[in-house]
């Protein structure tokens, strides 16, 4: 990944587990929305999405698990780092 300097893009004032410092929306969806965010120990850029579960029936909320969790083991293959 390329390094990246915190800049104006980044919001000092709001870090993840003071791991990750959020960035600008780069995209939403149908479950979420996807922000630009800054690795703060090797300053890495990194891509986090922000799931949301309200207002969203149990049968759904069953399909969107089973989805997410094909996707994890997906990416785990690759690599990914996941925080929570």
């Amino acid at each position: 990944m390329a390094r990246q300097t915190p800049s104006s893009a980044f919001h000092k004032s709001k870090t993840l587990d003071n791991k990750y410092m959020l960035g600008d929306e780069i995209g939403k969806g149908a479950y979420g929305r996807v922000y630009k965010g800054l690795d703060l120990e090797n300053g890495d850029t990194v891509a986090i999405k922000q799931v949301s579960l309200e207002n969203i029936a149990q049968e759904d909320l069953n399909i969107i698990m089973v989805k997410f969790q094909s996707i994890l083991f997906f990416l785990l293959s690759l690599n990914v780092l996941f925080v929570f």
